[in-house]
This record gives C-alpha cells, structure tokens and sequence, in this order.
C-alpha cells in the first residue's frame, strides 16, 4: 500500500482566498552590480528626464505615463509619476507609470486636472503637475517683420524693435528712470 499524490496543481484554495505560501516565486533582478553602463549618457527626448537609475548606477531616461516600469526602470519623478504595480500580484516586479494622486492647477480661473495638457493661447502648451504649470512655446518668433522693411506705407515705426518678431514685441517692457532716482 502506497501513497498518491492529489492536487499535483496549484494547491486547491477557497474561492476567493489566498494561495499558500509555500508557492515560491524566484524573483526577476533587474539590478546586477557591479554596475555596467553604458559609455554615452541617454539622449532623453524633450520633456523627459535623464535620471539615474533604480539601482544607483547609470543614467536612464525617465519612464513616462503609461510607460512599463520596474525596480531598474524608474517613471519621471519631475512629472509626479510613480510605478504601480498594483496589477502585478503577487509578484510586484513590474508596473505601469501613472500620476501620483494630487491637485489639479488653476489658470486665469480654469481648473485643470493634475497630468492634463493644455493650450491656453495658440503661442504655449501648458502641463499641469502637482500644481504647478510648465508652458513650452509653440512657435519660433519671426525674425524679420515688414514693419521694418520700409515698405509699410510710409507709417512710422519703432525702429527699435526691429528684427524683434510679434511675441518678443509683445513681451518687450519699457522702463521709466523715476524722477529724482540715479543710476
């Protein structure tokens, strides 16, 4: 008389309940050292941060939203982003980049929800993170205008401002010496 094994399965659990402890898992290593990088630094594209890595050691590209990430592989921290690994049960070793939970930004009285890109003029696109705003231009100002090409009818123009295109123009302050202040 011998024995037989049964359940030479996953070991049999109540519906919904959790599995034994005894199911090893060998964890994945994304971080091996020494360290070896590469000799040239990443070139990150605009807007995503070169940072080091998980394990300390080289230089990376920040994951970005949606981005899978993992213990080497570290999401934008300038962005707010974080790595969750919420769908990766039991094991947690790899994740998805997503916004921190956090406030949205205010700007000239509309509310925008913390990760959302925006356009507030046609000159700017603006990220909200965390509340704050960054804008980047969209547009390169001109350099030359007709303004200062004589052919503007015979209407007097700053000639100061020449060579200056419309947003620069736009931008330029003038300042006044108070009377009575020296320089």
């Amino acid at each position: 008389f011998c024995c037989r094994a049964q359940g030479t399965g996953p070991l049999d659990t109540t519906e919904g309940g959790p599995r034994e402890a005894s199911e090893a898992h060998q964890r994945k290593q994304f971080c091996h050292w020494p360290c070896k990088c590469p000799h040239q630094k990443p070139r990150c594209p605009p807007g995503v941060s070169l940072v080091r890595d998980g394990c300390g050691c080289c230089k990376i590209c920040a994951k970005q939203p949606g981005d899978i990430c993992n213990e080497a592989d570290l999401c934008d921290p300038h962005k707010g982003l974080y790595c969750d690994y919420s769908a990766d049960r039991p094991r947690y070793e790899t994740g998805v980049c997503a916004y921190l939970v956090a406030v949205g930004c205010e700007f000239n009285r509309v509310h925008y929800r913390n990760g959302q890109v925006f356009q507030p003029n046609p000159l700017f696109s603006c990220l909200c993170v965390s509340g704050a705003i960054g804008c980047t231009p969209l547009v390169i100002p001109e350099l030359v205008d007709s303004h200062c090409s004589g052919a503007n009818g015979g209407k007097k123009f700053d000639q100061s401002k020449c060579g200056l295109g419309p947003l620069q123009r736009q931008l330029l302050t003038s300042y006044k010496t108070m009377p009575g202040a020296h320089t």
